[in-house]
């Protein structure tokens, strides 16, 4: 076992055990000769089987029991099964390693745990658990309890209950351990068949042994503080059972973890969660009305090498790591594989909501390298990916954070194929909830902003990558790779692989920033406002929000009539109707400042038919440029309205810069035009 529980001796075990369980640590008893503390459960004396299990016997237990186990390995090949608790003690290093199924369960007179199943609609059923069932397997400091050797020898090994004097197998169809376990050693899970956990205590950690193929799960709240680490893959809850993890240090990651979250549940993961080299993932699954939460960090790590997880320090000595593309030469952390630092997400099944943060921090779920949602990005065939299968996909923090991800439905793992993704994003109403988005996104869906929230498309910056090279012995050297603009986009209606439904719901701030690629963004809704900052032009179309747009930096395309949405419109850049849209309605006021441009086509004498024109609801305060394209013939004397203001007319162009025609502006009290000279 020294091979994979890095950092975890058996002093560390002996000393965290000694701070929780006490008893385990002194006290007499321990010769089997005369019952000490250790030796007495809440019935009495243990009953002592060990000799029964170094014997390969099956067992039928009648009261509490102990195993004392010898140092090294002990392979148990029986059964136990009756009604009676279990402990694994050890004055060593032990191992007990079971090949079979046991059975047995707790007295009846200390089952208090009850499984009651509720029916949602169109989304399956839920089994919550209510009540703890006290543990009937104690696992003492320096005991691991192996489950299965991985070979064909064994037979769904596990300590399992699955109905008792309070539940019925029909209503938990074998969904729910009823054996709840205090850990205090470490469990291994070493089988190629479905391994079923009880609610799991103590200090201890859990263990998926390197390179097992087997699935395992766990269900209820387990209490644990030690490491779950996961070699292969494991089942996190089910789609009817809701899983927590209230007290465990971290979860180590190198497989796929699918988390699940059952109809009418909130599951949290406030853990960190690591990932030692590329390939391996998080599979979320939130059925019908359901929210999973994550509001740790899934990182790289670099002080717990691939297969040799690290049970003491888990996490990652150098930050900077998960926002380059790493390699290791040399030394333990040699197998972690190149761009080991890329990690992946599935957001697979169900049609609820998938959480990163839960509002008091800004600590981003996902901090990664410029990652785009193609299959295989020009930079790399290796990035970190969002597959959104379905469902929502929400962020929730109270500052800045971004997402150098594209998010998309085949950019890498199991769905690499380059599909679009399908789902909507979310951005929380949390004070302060600041969220930028640095690469395009390849979803159809709904993007909601909450009341109080920001979203940013493009950093406003260019994006290094960076290629981290870690020598064992000569230490780290960072060479930059590329740069990346930091430039975003939504896929909308007007999308090549865009759908007509795409929306965004607006009730805060969308921010515009990007540098040189021009987007179009549509159906656009809510009380929030629009800005843009950046230098790359912006099309926006048949909007409806009520919120101020206001124009700071480069080229704002109006392509419908609505395209601003009911609210007041303030240009301090470049604003103009895109080719052939020759009406803009603006349901506020309208204001030009000092440094702002107004571009108007005209080709004949109707207002918003031959020639470009404002319709303005509220003032329109005029200054800046004001720039006319003319095409076709004019007369001289022929006079063109080009701004209507119900709330009147005010201020002057500083300058008119006319192509095609000489001008003179004009005013009166609700209308500006230009007449030809």
């Amino acid at each position: 076992m020294s091979s994979f529980l890095q950092g975890a001796s058996r002093r560390d075990f002996l000393m965290v055990g000694c701070a929780v369980l006490t008893s385990a640590c002194g006290g007499g008893g321990s010769d089997g000769t005369s019952p000490g503390a250790d030796d007495v459960g809440a019935s009495g004396p243990l009953v002592d089987i060990t000799a029964d299990v170094l014997a390969n016997r099956d067992v039928t237990l009648t009261g509490d029991s102990v195993i004392k186990l010898p140092s090294g390995t002990t392979t148990y090949t029986g059964v136990i099964s009756g009604q009676g608790t279990l402990r694994l003690s050890t004055t060593a290093v032990s191992t007990l390693v079971i090949t079979k199924t046991s059975t047995f369960t707790l007295p009846v007179a200390r089952q208090v745990q009850v499984v009651t199943k509720k029916t949602y609609p169109g989304a399956g059923y839920a089994l919550t658990i209510t009540g703890v069932n006290p543990p009937v397997l104690t696992i003492d400091p320096g005991v691991t309890f192996q489950i299965g050797t991985y070979t064909s020898a064994d037979s769904s090994p596990n300590v399992i209950a699955t109905s008792d004097s309070k539940n019925e197998a029909s209503l938990i169809n074998g969904e729910i351990n009823l054996n709840n376990i205090l850990n205090n050693g470490t469990i291994v899970i070493s089988s190629s068949q479905f391994v079923l956990l009880g609610q799991v205590s103590g200090n201890g950690s859990i263990l998926q042994a390197p390179g097992v193929w087997g699935g395992n799960s766990s269900g209820g709240v387990s209490t644990y503080s030690g490491v779950l680490s996961l070699s292969v893959g494991q089942d996190f809850g089910s789609n009817h059972v809701a899983a927590s993890l209230a007290n465990a240090k971290a979860v180590l990651n190198e497989g796929s973890w699918l988390v699940w979250s059952p109809p009418g549940s909130v599951v949290t993961v406030t853990q960190n969660i690591y990932e030692a080299a590329f390939g391996n993932d998080i599979n979320f699954h939130a059925i019908g009305p359901s929210t999973i939460v994550m509001s740790g960090v899934y990182s790289h790590t670099d002080n717990s090498p691939h297969n040799q997880p690290n049970l003491v320090n888990p996490g990652l000595s150098d930050p900077e790591l998960n926002f380059a593309k790493t390699i290791y030469r040399e030394g333990a952390n040699a197998p972690n594989g190149n761009d080991a630092s890329y990690r992946g997400i599935n957001i697979e099944r169900g049609a609820g909501t998938v959480q990163w943060g839960d509002g008091t921090h800004a600590n981003f779920f996902l901090p990664s390298a410029p990652s785009p949602a193609e299959v295989d990005p020009p930079l790399g065939k290796k990035n970190a990916y969002i597959n959104l299968r379905s469902g929502t996909l929400a962020f929730n923090y109270n500052g800045p954070v971004t997402l150098h991800i594209g998010i998309t439905g085949g950019g890498g793992g199991p769905h690499r194929d380059g599909s679009v993704g399908n789902g909507n994003v979310k951005i929380m109403p949390t004070p302060g909830n600041d969220v930028t988005f640095a690469q395009p996104q390849n979803y159809n869906g709904t993007t909601t902003i909450g009341a109080n929230a920001i979203l940013r498309l493009g950093t406003g910056t260019p994006v290094p990558l960076r290629y981290i090279t870690i020598h064992a012995t000569r230490g780290k050297s960072s060479v930059l790779q590329a740069t990346y603009s930091g430039d975003a986009s939504l896929l909308t209606a007007e999308s090549p692989n865009g759908a007509a439904t795409n929306a965004i719901v607006n009730d805060g701030q969308l921010i515009v920033q990007n540098t040189t690629t021009a987007i179009t963004l549509s159906n656009i809704s809510g009380s929030g406002s629009l800005a843009h900052n950046g230098a790359a032009a912006l099309t926006l179309r048949n909007n409806s929000y009520s919120g101020a747009t206001t124009l700071n930096a480069g080229t704002t395309l109006a392509g419908s009539a609505n395209a601003m949405g009911t609210g007041n419109v303030v240009n301090n850049a470049a604003l103009a109707l895109t080719g052939g849209q020759r009406e803009l309605t603006l349901g506020g006021s309208f204001q030009q400042g000092a440094n702002g441009q107004l571009t108007l086509a005209i080709a004949g004498p109707a207002a918003g038919v031959d020639h470009d024109h404002l319709t303005v609801a509220g003032a329109a305060v005029l200054g800046g440029l004001l720039s006319l394209s003319f095409s076709g013939s004019v007369t001289k004397g022929q006079r063109f309205v080009l701004i209507n203001a119900a709330g009147g007319v005010s201020g002057a162009f500083s300058a008119i810069v006319s192509s095609g025609a000489t001008v003179v502006g004009g005013q009166d009290g609700n209308s500006f035009f230009v007449t030809v000279q």
